[in-house]
């Protein structure tokens, strides 16, 4: 029997598990591999240039200069930005966003010396982005000029660095004004707004320094480089046999004064690290100061192909020699899969390894900003987000507006989600200089993530396109990923010409909002609603790129828990949820789409390929609860990345085995009477109240709602059991508090334990708990805080409170809130306490982890 036992704080913790949950049984022929591969040597390394920065916000005239001094600037390290202390604090505007930040001029500079051997290499800065724009100064001299705000970008600073004890000084000057114009042409970039794209300025990114030979394999920065890197891409699938072919297309570039020939090796290790394929190309002769793509092709055998069940990731060892000597190793990550995109009812959709995936899942910012931290924190807590989306079984993310961070596209194809990459737009189609902004960078995300294997989805507008437009975009994907199995499309909307116009161009169709009662009542194959037609869902998947756009916060449980008894909206609020009702409201959705989903073989609701809820996380963007709140709080969690009941709602939807959750708590006033409202999946459930069945009920609405009216409060425990032909496969229980007691901090750190890097952070969970250490799930009151030791306090934030972040104290909201610590250069002892006037205090001592190696950075 699968008996299935769940509790929120399961749910919570559990979902900091690692993407290692993800495996599947080696056969026979891959337990008996070789043993663990390791590359041959060579000139190339990657450094981490992410430590040491000195910063000051705001101009600094004759800051580029290697003698200005800089002793009185702050100490920080990348990723940063300089909105995590002012984000999160006003009300949220729809037309404006955050109207509470800074938005100016920042300085960043960096002192760093290089070996003497590095002198003669190829040295490549890499930015993996910055807010809005940068200029780049080394020793003194412009070297660069970032300006798009979302791509990574590459400097050659090969002849402008002092070798052995000379010191270099790095600066940059950062301007995040949304006012900013592209200085060659005067245009602004549409996507650098107040409203749709949060605005965390600074090098909100990571920084590497890349070293290799002259004659090396170039990386995937076309945005200052103007180099594509490596490209692998599979074919000729036999499924069955778990059998395909591999090519590598490699980029090389002779940077010496001699011709050289180039022989190209490839290398394929397995999910294990075992070597699974080796192959060879032929040599070629490439010229002095020449770019040229080798290629290589060669089988790949006994393949674990990636999919949303089994996100398995393959390293491909690239590798160059000259007269027979290894002069630049590649480490490619990527993965191996068959992707088909198919239009029909009841046979359409989108197919990974021959296999039907329907895609569920949630729009979110690309920023996917943490209040109190904004854009820039950790890679681990990345992680953490990805794996929360997957333990409510989502499997699909629409990143908005612009293309995603490179440590969050990474983070989902190590947890199985499928991906949505736009390029980078507001809701119009643009012209001009602003269409050809939007094009370059499309093509340079299209370079930088094309070995991703979770990105099935260019998205060419966030609104439709003209048919010239599209054809430009198609065009595009046919040049840079023309064997990557992937689709270019834009979302639609209201404009049904439009949306006509281009319906044999795209490649796929997204929709905003597309189930409506409209959409049912269409009569024949050309007519069109929000971007739905018969002629579409007969050519290519549609999916729903960020439906259900309503919000609700998480502090209000319900109408009838204290202390707020429900949500009142104010003036300019557009919602009146509560966490209860707007679980409800979300479950409805979602389900009026899962009945219309394109493997119906009834062709009047056989329309959609994909679901996504507007945002996972709540968001420093355009909320319409302006009167109330500081943040738009449409996410199942909240921007602390704490649950509301419509997460373990999209649980239970999303979860393809039987499961169940209780909406609510169970700790009410006296004299309470209630619905209590059971989501499951089960064929039935039967409710308890201290031991005695109040009732087993088959009826349920949107498919997973099971309504148990006028149920009268009494202390104890309340269980629900989930049944399926009469046997029990989940259940869970609520146990009603007693009046708090004690405080507890609970701590989640970076697997690898808190680094003293000065970017690691350390999340407290603080709950007020009773006597028998259960939270309180009505608590909602202030917590005091002390922190000491070599740390920064960051706090968090209660959404309904202005200048909540940064401060030393925190109201809990049902029960609980989440702060965050941030380390510093120096290792040691942090004393945290947590206190409230009547309540047991907590106290937690974490230790900052050194550094094994500065490196010379």
């Amino acid at each position: 029997m699968f008996l299935r036992t769940l509790s929120r704080r399961q749910f919570i913790g559990g979902a900091a598990a690692t993407s290692a949950a993800f495996s599947s049984a080696l056969s026979p022929m891959q337990a008996l591999a070789a043993e663990p591969y390791f590359p041959p040597k060579s000139p190339r390394q990657k450094l981490s240039f992410n430590i040491d920065w000195r910063f000051l916000r705001s101009d600094a005239t004759g800051a580029e200069a290697p003698s200005f001094d800089d002793s009185s600037w702050a100490t920080i390290s990348t990723p940063h930005t300089y909105n995590d202390v002012d984000s999160f604090r006003d009300l949220i505007s729809h037309s404006h966003g955050d109207v509470g930040i800074y938005q100016g001029l920042a300085w960043y500079r960096k002192r760093f010396r290089l070996p003497a051997d590095f002198a003669g290499k190829k040295l490549i800065l890499e930015f993996e982005g910055m807010r809005q724009a940068g200029d780049i100064y080394l020793n003194g001299k412009a070297i660069g000029l970032y300006e798009n705000g979302i791509n990574a970008y590459g400097v050659d600073i090969s002849n402008a660095v002092q070798f052995g004890a000379h010191d270099n000084v790095l600066a940059v000057k950062v301007d995040n004004r949304s006012t900013y114009k592209e200085r060659a042409t005067g245009t602004p970039f549409e996507w650098n707004a107040d409203d749709f794209n949060p605005n965390f300025g600074g090098i909100n990114r990571r920084v590497w320094l890349h070293v290799m030979d002259n004659i090396h394999q170039t990386l995937p920065l076309y945005y200052g480089l103007e180099t594509t890197g490596v490209y692998i891409h599979a074919g000729n699938f036999n499924i069955a046999a778990r059998n395909e072919t591999v090519t590598v297309e490699s980029q090389v570039q002779n940077a010496s004064s001699k011709p050289a020939t180039v022989a190209l090796s490839v290398v394929i290790v397995n999910p294990t690290g075992k070597k699974a394929a080796t192959f060879k190309g032929k040599p070629a002769e490439v010229a002095a100061g020449e770019k040229l793509v080798l290629s290589a092709t060669g089988s790949l055998t006994h393949a674990r192909f990636w999919s949303v069940e089994d996100p398995a990731l393959y390293d491909v060892y690239t590798i160059l020699k000259v007269n027979g000597r290894v002069v630049d190793v590649a480490q490619t990550t990527t993965g191996f899969r068959k992707a088909e995109f198919k239009g029909g009812a009841g046979t359409g959709g989108v197919y990974l390894n021959e296999k039907f995936v329907y895609l569920k899942g949630f729009a979110q910012r690309s920023t996917n900003e943490w209040a109190g931290l904004g854009q820039a924190y950790p890679d681990w807590m990345h992680e953490y987000t990805a794996n929360m989306i997957r333990a409510c079984h989502g499997n699909y993310i629409r990143w908005m507006h612009i293309s995603p961070q490179k440590v969050d596209a990474d983070a989902m194809a190590r947890n199985g989600i499928i991906q949505v990459c736009p390029a980078g737009d507001k809701e119009r189609d643009a012209t001009g200089r602003q269409w050809q902004q939007r094009v370059e960078v499309m093509r340079n995300s299209m370079i930088y993530y094309r070995n991703n294997p979770s990105i099935l989805f260019w998205e060419a507008g966030n609104t439709v396109i003209t048919p010239d437009h599209m054809r430009e975009m198609v065009a595009l994907r046919q040049q840079w990923d023309p064997h990557g199995q992937r689709v270019i499309g834009c979302r639609g909307n209201s404009d049904d010409s439009a949306n006509t116009a281009i319906s044999s161009i795209a490649e796929y169709f997204g929709v905003m909002i597309g189930q409506d009662p409209r959409t049912d009542q269409l009569t024949g194959p050309t007519a069109i609603f929000r971007g739905y037609s018969a002629q579409r869902r007969d050519r290519a998947p549609i999916i729903e790129c960020e439906d259900f756009r309503d919000e609700a916060s998480r502090r209000y449980w319900d109408n009838d828990s204290p202390p707020y008894f429900g949500f009142k909206k104010g003036p300019q609020d557009a919602y009146e949820y509560t966490s209860e009702s707007f679980a409800l409201a979300g479950i409805k959705r979602y389900w009026d789409y899962w009945t219309n989903r394109i493997s119906n073989t009834d062709p009047a609701h056989a329309k959609w390929s994909g679901y996504a809820s507007i945002y996972f996380s709540d968001s420093d963007a355009d909320g319409r609860q302006d009167s109330s709140e500081v943040a738009r709080v449409s996410g199942k969690v909240d921007a602390v990345r704490l649950p509301k009941e419509i997460y373990f709602a999209h649980r239970v939807m999303q979860n393809t085995q039987p499961d169940l959750h209780i909406l609510g708590h169970w700790t009410y006033p006296t004299k309470t009477v209630k619905t209590i409202y059971i989501i499951s999946n089960a064929e039935s459930v039967e409710l308890f109240l201290n031991g005695r069945s109040l009732g087993k009920s088959t009826q349920r609405t949107s498919g997973v709602i099971f309504s148990f009216s006028a149920i009268e409060f009494a202390p104890g425990t309340l269980k629900a059991v989930g049944s399926i032909r009469n046997r029990a496969v989940a259940e869970q229980t609520l146990t009603t508090t007693d009046t708090p007691a004690a405080i507890r901090l609970t701590p989640t750190l970076n697997p690898a334990g808190w680094q003293a890097d000065g970017e690691d952070i350390a999340l407290l969970d603080v709950e007020v708990i009773d006597a028998e250490g259960r939270r309180v799930p009505t608590d909602d009151a202030r917590v005091d805080f002390t922190c000491t030791g070599p740390a920064i306090w960051r706090g968090g934030y209660n959404s309904g409170k202005l200048d909540s972040t940064n401060n030393l104290y925190l109201n809990t909201e049902c029960g609980i809130n989440r702060v965050a610590v941030r380390s510093t250069l120096t290792p040691g002892a942090i004393t945290i306490t947590a206190s409230r006037p009547g309540l047991k205090p907590a106290t937690l001592q974490l230790n900052t982890r050194p550094l094994t190696s500065r490196t010379l950075l």
